[in-house]
């Protein structure tokens, strides 16, 4: 079950999958939801951060996108969020095809 806190009913959330150059591959989650704030946009992956509009009204304890972003880099990754508020955000992260640690 998905549940969908910052996408109104009827929105729609596009996820994208592909190959960059240097053997990373790029995945794009792309919603037309409510937007991040600008003021909140530094602060997104900290643990424990609300965005100061949503605090309240969505349930949660901010740990949601500090995970995220721990994965992403433990795994020689890196997250990003480009975000218009009331127009709807991009997340993206990029992760090697390849560990230099695993045998071909």
């Amino acid at each position: 079950m998905v549940t969908l806190n910052y996408t109104l009913s009827g929105g729609q959330i596009t996820v994208c999958i592909g190959k960059i150059k240097g053997n990373r591959v790029l995945l794009e989650v792309i919603d037309n939801g409510v937007g991040i704030a600008d003021k909140d946009l530094p602060h997104i992956f900290e643990k424990f951060y609300r965005g100061k509009d949503n605090r309240y009204s969505v349930q949660g304890t901010g740990m949601g996108l500090a995970i995220a972003k721990a994965v992403v880099e433990a795994h020689g990754g890196t997250i990003r969020v480009i975000s218009q508020l009331g127009q709807g955000s991009v997340f993206s992260f990029t992760l090697p095809l390849k560990s230099a640690n695993v045998p071909a």
